[in-house]
């Protein structure tokens, strides 16, 4: 062992040699050793430029920073994995703790008009739906190093209500490390910002979109996609109208297939604005060649003539079938208001809610009500969704609020209603107070102005027709008081300057009564929906009317109900030749818009046509028909309405009660006493809400007795004792905190306390009794 020791002692000598300078190498590590007072270079032999490794020194001593335990927490909170999948991918794609993905199942055009998100995120929709405030979960959030978890937080607080500078997200956006869906989702709170903090960012985010949206042959292509409409989306949402028309219309042509889409479906609620471009455009093509392209759907959506749509609503493919229902609503002529009105009636559920959201692009019209009586809770919650909250229909937020379904009622609840329910109701001002003051002319000035009008086309001196036409000219006020005093005889005045030249100068319904009276149906179909247009904003002028009537012969079944409605309102004696042509149509619609005129203004002379009416194929129409008899020859026509009774629609029956118990036929009320036994749960419903809505203390003991039916037999019932019962008297235990069935319990006590105290007559359906004290 000596003898090895020997032999190996210079190996030995030698590691310790390589090790020793290893040690003083590493510098940091001998530090500890060594002398503080000393010199490094003095034991390690380096140049003094080794200096630098003090630096070293001192940041090897540091601790890291300590994490803020509420940030850890918010991220663990709102970190999340989302399953991607493509055509293309052979299994699912796993995203770690990004989260944000498109829903597909709601469209563009349904996100824009009720305000509502489509991106999602499941970790932070679970902590939006917490009970408890979220706000400093997510504040917490924000403050977090990873951009993934600070743009969900961001996106939280807005979702929340809460106020963010938006130049953060728009920092967040710019990254590049932020995954494409994360930035759509931050674009998406951009534009639920208000417009006036919002605009100024998006449009210049909109402006690096190319930059932003990234190179789509190397990333996700799908996610590039998605964020490159949702720029559009959030750009659309933030312009004002005019300047948005504008933009999608300009950007139309250039725009790839998929993008058209989009913008058609943005451009939806701009009916009255399309740029005819975007129309010449379709023009050109087949319908096979939209199909083939994928925008046959929003084509019907938002630019096919009303003809296609009408055909298209009896597809058999329902996507088909849904978005040329929407699209009745953005035409919103009368023709197509009353399919919408046919479509309510007959259609599946799911079409009924496509024409729900129809009527929401239709102003100024007064479905609503009915519409939120539908049996369909998925059609009420389509109501709950999208009715304008305006105090007219506050009638209808209650309704909703005490819906049998729970999400109608919390869809009506969100939106709270109350405030608005509180305002002032406007005054409405009669329509013919809305027309333009015309000068009173007498009998020899209106006569001399009509002499001119005589010169000023068949004068043999051209001299006097010049002279003529120049004094018309400066006095267009007097030339509409001149011929709207004889506008009877005028209306078959063969005058082409009158109605070609000088009348189109002085009024703009005459230069729209020029195409309304030309030989190209669709021209004529374009202006009568204007006429439409401006007969709701002032009455037309009677010359104006008189001139359509001398032209029925060449409007259509497609113009016909256009035409009944520009004369809807008109109770002059231009608008009977037109309603005595529409009584005997062959169109249903054109027949049904006659005699709702015939409701509101009676004509004598056209009981006949009515009564053939009766019998008429279409429920619809024999439902119009006793309508319009009631108000015209109701005493001598109770027989018609008796043989009613009968009838195979249950909704004729009802009308047929109605007419009777308005003459104080007992045999209406009695009718709707017999339907309330139905086997048929919508007739018994029916009959309730008839009942209750003739507000007689009579009906009393039928809705009482009715409380023992299904759910909204009993609510109907309730609303109609609520109505009849003055408040004063209601039960002591009524209130809006009790359960559907403690109030029926409530109003059955408050009943037999009631009928113990009053006379039998009381408990007669049948009969005015004497009233007992709760009423």
């Amino acid at each position: 062992m000596t003898a090895d020791y020997v032999r190996n002692h210079p190996t030995l000598t030698a590691l310790l040699a390589v090790t020793l300078s290893l040690a003083l190498a590493a510098g940091s590590g001998c530090r500890s050793v060594i002398d503080g007072t000393r010199d490094l270079p003095e034991l390690s032999s380096t140049p003094p430029r080794s200096k630098p490794e003090k630096t070293s020194q001192r940041s090897s001593t540091e601790l890291p920073p300590v994490k803020d335990p509420a940030v850890e927490a918010a991220e663990t909170v709102l970190a999340a994995n989302v399953v991607q999948t493509s055509e293309t991918a052979l299994r699912p794609q796993h995203v770690e703790s990004r989260g944000w993905y498109l829903d597909h199942s709601v469209p563009v055009y349904l996100a824009v008009a009720q305000g509502s998100t489509r991106w999602r995120h499941s970790a932070l929709e679970s902590l939006l739906d917490q009970p408890e405030s979220p706000q400093t979960t997510l504040e917490s959030g924000t403050k977090s190093t990873n951009p993934e978890i600070a743009a969900t937080a961001l996106v939280g607080l807005i979702r929340s209500g809460y106020s963010v500078d938006p130049r953060r997200l728009a920092d967040l956006i710019e990254r590049q490390e932020v995954a494409f869906t994360t930035k759509a989702a931050l674009l998406e709170a951009l534009a639920m910002m208000p417009p006036k903090q919002a605009r100024p960012v998006i449009e210049q985010l909109f402006q690096e979109r190319a930059t932003l949206s990234g190179d789509a042959q190397t990333t996700d292509e799908a996610a590039s996609a998605a964020l490159g409409q949702q720029f559009w989306i959030s750009l659309a949402m933030v312009l004002p109208e005019d300047q948005q028309v504008s933009v999608l219309t300009e950007s139309f042509a250039q725009a790839s297939p998929e993008l058209q889409g989009t913008l058609l479906d943005l451009l939806l609620f701009h009916r009255s604005a399309e740029s005819d471009a975007i129309t010449q455009h379709f023009d050109q093509l087949s319908p096979q060649a939209i199909r083939r392209l994928k925008l046959w759907e929003p084509y019907l959506r938002s630019v096919a003539p009303l003809e296609t749509l009408i055909a298209q609503t009896r597809s058999a493919e329902f996507p088909t079938r849904e978005s040329a229902t929407i699209g009745l609503g953005r035409d919103g002529s009368a023709a197509a208001q009353a399919m919408l009105k046919e479509i309510a009636d007959k259609d599946p559920a799911l079409v009924q809610v496509a024409a729900v959201f129809a009527w929401s692009l239709i102003p100024g019209h007064d479905e609503w009500q009915r519409l939120s009586e539908a049996s369909s809770w998925r059609v009420r919650l389509a109501v709950a969704q999208l009715v304008p909250l305006e105090s007219k229909y506050r009638d209808v937020f209650a309704r909703l609020k005490e819906d049998n379904s729970r999400q109608v009622r919390e869809a009506m609840i969100q939106r709270s209603p109350e405030l608005v329910a509180q305002q002032k109701r406007p005054e409405e001002v009669p329509l013919t107070a809305k027309r333009k003051e015309i000068p009173k002319l007498t009998a020899e000035e209106a006569m001399t102005l009509l002499d001119l009008i005589e010169k000023a086309e068949h004068a043999a001196a051209e001299s006097e027709r010049t002279e003529a036409r120049r004094a018309l000219l400066l006095q267009p006020e007097a030339v509409l008081a001149a011929v709207d005093q004889a506008a009877k005889p005028l209306a078959s005045y063969d005058n082409p300057y009158l109605f070609d030249v000088l009348l189109p100068q002085c009024d703009p319904a005459y230069r729209t009564l020029q195409e309304a009276t030309s030989d190209d149906p669709k021209l004529i179909l374009s202006a009568l929906r204007k006429l439409e247009e401006l007969s709701r904003q002032a009455i037309v002028p009677e010359l104006v009317v008189w001139r359509l009537a001398s032209h029925v012969e060449q409007f259509t079944p497609m113009t016909w109900p256009v035409l009944m409605e520009v004369i809807r309102n008109d109770q002059r004696e231009a608008a009977r030749p037109i309603v005595r042509r529409a009584l005997a149509h062959d169109s249903p619609q054109v027949r049904i818009a006659a005699y709702r005129y015939v409701v509101d203004f009676p004509l004598d002379d056209v009981k006949s046509q009515i009564r053939d009416g009766l019998h008429h194929e279409m429920p619809n129409v024999r439902m119009a028909a006793v309508e319009a008899l009631a108000s015209v020859n109701g005493a001598t026509s109770i027989n018609d309405f008796v043989d009613r009774l009968t009838d195979s629609d249950i909704d004729v029956q009802m009308a047929a009660c109605k007419a009777l118990d308005a003459h104080n036929d007992p045999r209406g009320i009695d009718h709707l006493s017999r339907m309330t036994y139905s086997s048929s749960k919508s007739v018994r419903l029916k009959a309730v809400q008839a009942i209750a809505a003739r507000k007689s203390s009579s009906d009393v003991p039928v809705l009482i007795r009715v409380l023992d039916d299904e759910t909204s037999i009993r609510a109907a019932a309730l609303d109609g004792l609520s109505s009849i019962v003055a408040k004063d008297r209601w039960p002591e235990a009524i209130s809006d905190s009790i359960s559907l069935e403690a109030k029926c319990a409530a109003w059955k006590n408050w009943f037999d306390r009631q009928a113990s105290h009053s006379q039998n007559g009381f408990l007669s359906p049948a009969g005015e009794p004497t009233q007992p004290s709760g009423l």
